[in-house]
């Protein structure tokens, strides 16, 4: 699905959308998740560190969270954040500029189905909460594939639709009616937080999805819930 109801493909709708909430991005992910994407992010970082990568690729970078997340846990490490949006990228920029860090860390724009990058180029792969949005997941899913180093790691944060029942009703109410609402009246983009929870919605459910990886070329993808499956941490090695 496209975020607005106008013409433009899904690339260049979901690069406007962005583009146009960066300056309030940071606020509303606290404020929605109230504060629970930190943790989610960390764990993330914490199998990344794992691998002692020193070449990261963070598609999807978004203002750097996981970029920055990976500069601390990995001090030896060269990080790229790449990401559609300017918007969000200027954010990310002052944000490495402030932190001291912008010779370790380089944000680039460009997107995920055609990176810019040689083959093999990248000892690790993250992505968060990014995925959903390509306009095409399995070319993006190949490019990961193809320009991760052999036995290279994949990391992949992306919500999902809690199974419980109770939970799962009081969650849909929530992601649904109040966050569209809350995020649209901060965001001035009520269209951008209507499409989340649609996205979400038409996302491959994860053992679908860790098939989709395993197409891709990886090998032992791995699902692990969090949070009762409001979002999982997928984790998959290149062949």
């Amino acid at each position: 699905m496209n975020p607005y109801e106008q013409s433009g493909s899904k690339k260049e709708q979901v690069q406007r959308m962005f583009d146009g909430i960066a300056p309030r991005y940071d606020l509303l992910n606290r404020t929605l998740s109230f504060g629970i994407d930190r943790r989610w992010r960390k764990k993330l970082v914490g199998g990344l560190r794992t691998g002692a990568p020193t070449r990261i690729l963070d598609i999807a970078t978004g203002t750097g969270d996981v970029a920055f997340a990976a500069a601390r846990a990995c001090p030896g490490a060269k990080i790229t954040g790449l990401d559609l949006s300017e918007g969000m990228l200027a954010v990310a920029r002052r944000r490495a500029t402030a932190a001291g860090v912008e010779n370790r860390i380089e944000f680039l724009q460009g997107e995920a189905e055609r990176l810019p990058f040689a083959d093999g180029s990248f000892d690790a792969v993250t992505a968060s909460f990014g995925v959903r949005n390509f306009h095409d997941i399995p070319a993006g899913l190949s490019e990961m594939a193809r320009v991760l180093a052999s036995g290279g790691g994949l990391y992949i944060l992306e919500f999902s639709t809690p199974g419980n029942r109770l939970f799962g009703a009081l969650y849909r109410w929530y992601f649904h009616r109040v966050l569209p609402v809350v995020g649209g009246l901060i965001s001035k983009d009520t269209k951008a937080y209507g499409y989340l929870p649609s996205s979400v919605d038409e996302f491959p459910a994860p053992n679908e999805f860790c098939g989709m990886i395993a197409g891709a070329g990886f090998r032992r993808c791995r699902a692990r819930r969090l949070t009762n499956g409001v979002a999982f941490l997928y984790t998959a090695f290149k062949e």
